[in-house]
């Protein structure tokens, strides 16, 4: 069976917003939980409508091998500020470049996340993670349905599922 790195990073950028997305404001507990690495991110995020939760029951109940990375989100805001992007897509990078190697990677994103010095923050993440484990393995995500789809994610990703309904009832089977 294979062995796939998991993880998820999720934020939606409103520009208009006020406020910026800041490194505690991924680490807090809301509706989601807050960041949480290695083996606590899989009982985190168990039982929860998230396309990571779903990913993993399917992975296990197959055979597969998870190697959790990271979990966060945070409540939509402007945006991400780089202090806590840089800290995040790190520690994903340090787990990725540390527990490998794999056979795929699996990512929950969101497809609208602006970083104060990236417009492309999935794009950005996805080309870190890339660096990290190369092309010749399928690196898979799941996206929002308003998602911002741009050239950069399509180039870094082997494949992309997005949400089908609105509201979000369907985010686990996706």
């Amino acid at each position: 069976m294979a062995r796939i790195a998991v993880g998820g990073f999720q934020h939606e950028t409103n520009t208009f917003a006020s406020t910026n997305a800041t490194f505690p404001d991924f680490e807090m507990h809301d509706a989601w939980p807050g960041l949480t690495r290695g083996p606590d991110m899989i009982g985190a995020v168990t039982g929860l409508n998230l396309g990571l939760e779903g990913f993993i029951q399917c992975a296990l109940a197959d055979g597969h091998e998870l190697v959790p990375l990271l979990w966060c989100s945070a409540e939509p805001s402007s945006y991400v500020t780089e202090d806590a992007f840089e800290r995040i897509t790190g520690m994903m990078v340090e787990d990725l470049a540390n527990k490998g190697p794999f056979d795929a990677v699996f990512l929950d994103l969101h497809g609208a996340m602006a970083v104060e010095h990236h417009q492309d923050g999935e794009g950005e993440t996805l080309e870190r993670v890339r660096r990290v484990v190369g092309h010749g393995i399928p690196v898979v995500n799941t996206l929002d349905l308003h998602a911002n789809i741009t050239e950069r994610m399509v180039a870094m990703s082997s494949a992309m599922t997005i949400y089908r309904t609105y509201p979000h009832v369907d985010m686990e089977i996706t």
